[in-house]
């Protein structure tokens, strides 16, 4: 799991019990444990909180976006710009702009919800069928 360390994420604006108060922020992963699903995230004032994969956000993959742009019919003009904006930063300037584009949607909740996804469905796109039976998950452990 080292390719989380260091990913932008953002904890769930939603997220009914959070110790940390940090709804709506933006943090890095600063320690990644997959056996139990809980991350360690760090903010900008130095804080750190743990937290379950499911309460981070992170962006869809570029293919992703890209195939919301073409589907999606029901946003406005400028929901459609704002979201092309977004797509454009992460799709051209990489990681290290990660935080503006979170910043550039934090307040829209339909932008929100077409452009992220939680940590969690995104480990479970990613994690091969036949991995070690201690990494998996569920019964089969």
């Amino acid at each position: 799991m080292k390719e989380l360390i260091d990913k932008h994420v953002l904890i769930h604006p939603l997220l009914p019990i959070d110790p940390a108060q940090k709804q709506g922020h933006l943090g890095t992963i600063s320690y990644a444990s997959y056996d139990n699903e809980i991350m360690e995230v760090s903010f900008e004032d130095g804080e750190k909180s743990l937290y379950l994969t499911d309460a981070l956000l992170v962006f869809k993959s570029i293919r992703e976006l890209s195939q919301t742009i073409k589907e999606q019919q029901l946003l406005t003009e400028k929901n459609l710009k704002t979201f092309m904006d977004v797509y454009l930063i992460l799709k051209n300037e990489g990681r290290s702009q990660v935080p503006k584009a979170f910043h550039m949607i934090l307040s829209n909740n339909q932008i929100l919800s077409l452009a992220t996804v939680s940590l969690t469905s995104r480990l479970e796109l990613t994690l091969p069928e036949d991995m070690h039976p201690y990494w998996q998950k569920g019964p089969k452990r």
